[in-house]
C-alpha cells in the first residue's frame, strides 16, 4: 500500500511539475511564416500578435522548415506596438530568434525593430552590410545595455540568428554557436509604443530583404542547448522539454519515495 501511494505521489509531483513549467514558458511571439491570412501575418503564440503586411512579402517554398516569407526591399510586418500590453514586453531577459537569408543589397537587414515612447530604439538585431551581426539593446531614456556586432554574414544562405540577454550579459548565437559575450546590466526598455516591426525599421531604414522563417521572441533568456531545439523543432520543442524535465529526476525521486 505504501509503494501504491508512494506512486500515485510521484506522478502527482511530475504532472504539478510539468504544469508549472509550462506557465513558466514566456513566448511573446512566434511567426513561422507558413501562411498568410489576406494582408495579416498570423502569430501562432498563445497571445495572438497579428501583424499587418505593408508592401510586397510572399510566402514562398523552401523555407528552413516548410515555407517562408520572401521581403522585398521595404516591405515589413507591422505589430502595432500600441497594442501590445507591457507584460508582454520582454524587459529583465530577453530572446530574440529567426532563420534569415538575406541578399547582398549592401543595406543592413533589420530582423526586428522596436521605439519606446521616448524614442529609444529598444533593439537591434540584424545583418549588417559590412557582414556581420548585431545584437544591440537599450533602456529607458536611450541608456546603453549592450552593443555587439559579431559572427559573419553568408549572404543568400540561412543562417539562424539568437541574441540573448540574461539581464547580466548579452550572447550572440549563430547557427547555434556563440559568436559574441558581452557584460550588460539594467532593465530594458518597455513600451512598444512609437511602433514594432518585423524587417524595415519605422524610421523607413535598414530594410530587411530576402527570406525569413520561424520568427519568436521570448521573455526570458533561452540557454544554448535551448536555441539549438528552437533551431531544429521550432518552439515547441522547447515547450516539450520542459514540460517533460521533471521526469529526468524520476529515479532519484522514486529511489526516495519507496523507502518510506
Amino acid at each position: 500500500m505504501k509503494i501504491i501511494l508512494s506512486f500515485m505521489l510521484l506522478v502527482c509531483l511530475l504532472s504539478v511539475g510539468s504544469v508549472a513549467a509550462l506557465e513558466q514558458v514566456d513566448l511573446v511571439f512566434y511567426f513561422p511564416f507558413e501562411s498568410f491570412d489576406d494582408d495579416t501575418a498570423l502569430d501562432q503564440s498563445a497571445n495572438a500578435h497579428n501583424g499587418t503586411i505593408n508592401g510586397d512579402i510572399e510566402i514562398v517554398e523552401g523555407g528552413k522548415h516548410g515555407n517562408a516569407a520572401k521581403f522585398a526591399k521595404t516591405s515589413f510586418i507591422d505589430l502595432d506596438g500600441l497594442e501590445i500590453p507591457e507584460e508582454h514586453i520582454p524587459v529583465e531577459e530577453i530572446s530574440l530568434c529567426a532563420w534569415i537569408n538575406c541578399e547582398n543589397t549592401g543595406d543592413h537587414h533589420a530582423i526586428f525593430n522596436a521605439q519606446a515612447a521616448d524614442a529609444t530604439w529598444i533593439m537591434h538585431p540584424e545583418a549588417r552590410s559590412e557582414g556581420n551581426f548585431r545584437w544591440l539593446l537599450r533602456g529607458d531614456g536611450g541608456a546603453g545595455i549592450c552593443d555587439m556586432r559579431a559572427g559573419k554574414v553568408a549572404w543568400d544562405e540561412w543562417q539562424h540568428f539568437a541574441g540573448i540577454y540574461t539581464g547580466r550579459k548579452a550572447i550572440l548565437y549563430i547557427n547555434g554557436e556563440q559568436e559574441g559575450e558581452a557584460a550588460g546590466g539594467g532593465d530594458i526598455a518597455g513600451n512598444w509604443q512609437l511602433g514594432a516591426r518585423i524587417g524595415y525599421n519605422i524610421d523607413n531604414a535598414r530594410p530587411f530583404t530576402g527570406l525569413m522563417d520561424d520568427l519568436s521572441l521570448w521573455k526570458k533568456a533561452l540557454t544554448q542547448d535551448e536555441v539549438k531545439l528552437l533551431m531544429e523543432g521550432g518552439p515547441e520543442a522547447i515547450l516539450e522539454g520542459e514540460a517533460v524535465s521533471p521526469v529526468g529526476n524520476i529515479t532519484t525521486t522514486w529511489g526516495k519515495l519507496k523507502n518510506l
